[in-house]
């Protein structure tokens, strides 16, 4: 497998086999990378088909599993797309993203640009669709976290590392004073960039690996102080702190080559989050009673399952003021109302519940951030390492990723299955978080596996090369995204047709229909102009200019600042 040299460290490689623009300007179909788009058009149609359930069922309650009462065929479909497909596509989308990034870093070095500026404009405009999006039509929108994830990525792979250790302190120091708590959740995320950023640029590795080590001995000093005063151990802090020594250790350890280190950050991250998720989840199902002496389990729930609202729970704790009781009951308050407001109530009622809920959405996508930074990462390394640009040249990397990936990740879901499929009224969750947690520990190699078997189809010589028909579904994912959830909000909603509730499979069949429809659209537009809707603003904005709209105009716009 390429790799690259070792001795170049974090600089991009120049994978790229078309010539560089010559200008930091919006990137014309003539030199776009195909497989990016094929890909997303591939995930854009298992998002679609992910979502649709919950314009049919409250947006909180993602992440608990099959909904009880299914039976035959309605039961099938629903346990298909809750294995093959939830928590594995948006993955998808998010490890574009990654490459995404990665690629417009490498444009604006080639020419010269400034990058800083441009991004930021681009995350800006993108966090304000997301919001838009959020507050007038689905609650469960995804580019909310993609725009504070990509902050996050941004700090880890520009701002300097010291001086977002500093930044860290800073605020840990501010929550000692009161009134400033918010402090200890707000700036979650610049410690991870730190560490990161840490690993990725240290030329020895020494102070990611101090970094990892320090907190996880204290950690377990914390746990065996707990069980000395209280007679019982709290084995989720202990196995965390066990956790990060260990992650410290093998930093250190695996240092080299650096090219290959945002590809170990990243694995690290994602797995050993759900992997944590898991052990808690497991200790309460098989061990409840040494599960129940930790005041401070790691996680109560994880509903990263979809597209939808995949932030609640990620390092929440029991023991954050809140009983699991107290929060089953404020869960399914909000459940009934999402219900009662979205089938018999007006629009604006349905927008003035969805902006109250707002903030608690956004404190939620301060944790998941480092989750899809991890997932990001892996992102930049397929296109630093030219696995994406020179897919042909990585064919037997490509195979081994397919027929491992999907068996393993895909597999652990299934195994779950056999324990529980779905979160059983109350609080006792019956082993589901534990289930959960094994399948979104296996949505990353299942994601990884599906790339690799979308690129292997592009590069094949029969009928499954015409995979390629997506990519013009993919040039337009933004606008295609958007329309989905209108659709779907006309469909099902009280304040439009109503059809809230029809049947799973039903529901699956209009997303298909749908996404069908929007690829024969796409390639439509596509002729005849450079952008979908939505990506032309995004771009206008983000460059501050005009891009050439219609395709063969001699017109264009100026150059950006």
């Amino acid at each position: 497998m390429h790799v690259g040299d070792s001795r170049r460290g974090a600089r991009y490689h120049r994978t790229m086999t078309r010539a560089p623009l010559s200008s930091f300007t919006p990137t014309p179909s003539s030199h776009r990378l195909d497989a990016l788009d094929v890909l997303r058009g591939f995930a854009l149609i298992g998002i679609c088909v992910a979502n649709v359930e919950f314009f049919n069922r409250p947006v909180v309650e993602s992440g608990q599993g099959i909904p009880a009462g299914l039976h035959g065929l309605d039961r099938a479909v629903a346990f298909l797309v809750a294995y093959f497909v939830s928590g594995k596509f948006w993955t998808i989308f998010s490890l574009l993203f990654g490459m995404g990034f990665a690629l417009m870093l490498e444009r604006a070095q080639a020419a010269g640009r400034p990058f800083l500026p441009v991004y930021g404009r681009r995350i800006a405009v993108l966090l304000g669709f997301g919001l838009l999006h959020h507050s007038l039509l689905w609650s469960g929108d995804i580019l909310i976290s993609y725009a504070i994830g990509a902050m996050t990525l941004l700090l880890t792979l520009m701002a300097p590392p010291r001086a977002l250790v500093a930044a860290f302190l800073f605020c840990a120091a501010l929550t000692l004073y009161p009134g400033f708590g918010f402090a200890a959740w707000a700036f979650t995320p610049i410690l991870f960039a730190g560490a990161i950023a840490l690993y990725l640029r240290a030329e020895r590795g020494f102070w990611f690996a101090a970094l990892a080590v320090v907190p996880g001995v204290l950690m377990l000093l914390a746990a065996l102080v707990t069980a000395i005063g209280d007679g019982a151990a709290d084995w989720p802090l202990a196995v965390a702190g066990l956790l990060l020594v260990a992650l410290g250790l093998l930093a250190w350890r695996y240092r080299a080559p650096q090219i290959l280190r945002p590809l170990r950050a990243g694995v690290t991250i994602v797995m050993l989050t759900f992997a944590l998720i898991a052990l808690d989840g497991g200790l309460r199902y098989f061990a409840p009673d040494s599960a129940a002496a930790g005041s401070a389990s790691v996680t109560s729930t994880t509903s990263a399952t979809s597209t939808t609202s995949t932030t609640s729970a990620i390092g929440e704790t029991t023991g954050a003021g809140q009983t699991g009781g107290a929060r089953y009951r404020e869960q399914a308050a909000r459940s009934r109302e999402e219900e009662r407001v979205l089938t018999a109530s007006n629009y604006p009622a349905a927008v003035a519940m969805r902006i109250r809920h707002l903030d608690e959405r956004l404190r939620d996508e301060i944790g998941f951030s480092v989750l899809l930074l991890g997932v990001f990462l892996v992102g930049v390394w397929f296109v630093r390492s030219g696995v994406i640009a020179r897919a042909g040249d990585h064919l037997p990397l490509l195979r081994r990723l397919a027929w491992a990936g999907i068996p393993v990740g895909v597999g652990l879901g299934l195994l779950g299955s056999l324990i529980s499929t779905g979160r059983p009224a109350g609080v006792d969750d019956q082993g589901y978080d534990f289930v959960n947690a094994l399948a979104m520990l296996g949505s990353l190699p299942a994601a990884l596996g599906y790339i690799a078997a979308v690129l292997l189809m592009l590069h094949s010589r029969g009928v499954l090369a015409q995979v390629r028909v997506l990519a013009p579904f993919g040039r337009m994912a933004l606008t295609n995204y958007l329309a989905q959830s209108l659709v779907f909000a006309l469909l099902f909603y009280g304040h439009g047709l109503g059809w809230w509730g029809i049947a799973r499979t039903a529901q699956v069949g209009i997303a298909l229909l749908l996404c069908a429809v929007q690829i024969g659209l796409s390639h439509w537009w596509l002729a005849r102009f450079q952008y979908g809707p939505a990506e032309w603003l995004w771009r206008a904005l983000t460059y501050l200019a005009w891009p050439r709209m219609r395709v063969g105009s001699a017109a264009s716009a100026p150059s950006p600042r």
